[in-house]
C-alpha cells in the first residue's frame, strides 16, 4: 500500500540529478554544464545553521500539518484516484515531504568540491537531529530519506570526510527512524511525548488514531 511520504518520488527525482554530479564521488572541470546554470548570486546553504534550517522548515510544515481532517487519514484518501479532493492537506503534506528531500539531495550533489560536499553532507545530519529535538519527525523522516537515497549513499569518499560524531548521530536518527515492526522505535517515541507538540511522520503503521 502506498503510504503518504513522497520516498519513492524523491528517489526517483534524486537518481536524476546525480546523473549531472560526479560519478567518482568528486566534482571535475568536466562540471562546467552543472555551474552554467546556477543564477548569478548563489545562496551559500553552509551560511545558514541547523537551528535555523530547522526552525524554518518547521514552521513551514506545521500548517500543513495542523490542517489535516481526521477523517483524510482514517479513509486512506491519499491512496485513492481522487486523492487531490479526498486528502488535499494529506497530499500538501507528502508534498512538503517532497520538496524537503529533494532540497537536501540537490544541495549535496550541487557542491562544487569533496570538502564543501562533506559540509553540506554534516550541515544536513545536524539540520536533522535538531529537528529531531523540535519533535518535527515529519521533516526527520525527510532528511533522513535523502540521505539514505542511492545518489548520497553511495558516496563513500564524502562519508570518509563525516567527523565520528556526525556519522553517530546519523546512525541514531536512522535506527529511530527504521521500518523494522511497522516503525516500532518512531511509534514508541511519539507514544513517549503524547502531551508535547510533535509533527509526526504519517505512514500506515505510526499513526495509530487518525486524531491530532
Amino acid at each position: 500500500m502506498d503510504v503518504p511520504n513522497g520516498q519513492s518520488v524523491v528517489s526517483t527525482a534524486a537518481a536524476t540529478l546525480s546523473e549531472k554530479a560526479s560519478s567518482s564521488d568528486s566534482v571535475s572541470d568536466g562540471g562546467s554544464e552543472l555551474r552554467k546554470s546556477f543564477d548569478a548570486v548563489v545562496f551559500d546553504v553552509l551560511k545558514v545553521t541547523p537551528e535555523e534550517y530547522a526552525g524554518q522548515i518547521t514552521l513551514m510544515d506545521g500548517p500543513v500539518f495542523i490542517a489535516i481532517q481526521p477523517e483524510e487519514l482514517s479513509s486512506c484518501g491519499w491512496n485513492k484516484k481522487e486523492k487531490h479532493s479526498s486528502a488535499p492537506n494529506a497530499v500538501a503534506f507528502t508534498r512538503r515531504f517532497n520538496q524537503t528531500s529533494f532540497w537536501v539531495v540537490r544541495e549535496i550533489l550541487h557542491a562544487q568540491t569533496l570538502k564543501i560536499r562533506a559540509e553540506v553532507l554534516s550541515l544536513y545530519i545536524r539540520t536533522a537531529k535538531k529537528l529531531c529535538d523540535m519533535n518535527n519527525l515529519h521533516a526527520v523522516m525527510a532528511v533522513v530519506s535523502a540521505l539514505q537515497s542511492a545518489p548520497i549513499y553511495r558516496l563513500s569518499k564524502t562519508w570518509a570526510l563525516l567527523s565520528r560524531k556526525d556519522k553517530t548521530a546519523f546512525e541514531r536518527l536512522e535506527y529511530l527512524m527504521a521500518k523494522e515492526d511497522n516503525y516500532k522505535r518512531l511509534r514508541d517515541c511519539i507514544r513517549s511525548q503524547s502531551l508535547v507538540p510533535c509533527i509526526p511522520y504519517l505512514a500506515d503503521g505510526v499513526i495509530e488514531d487518525p486524531v491530532h
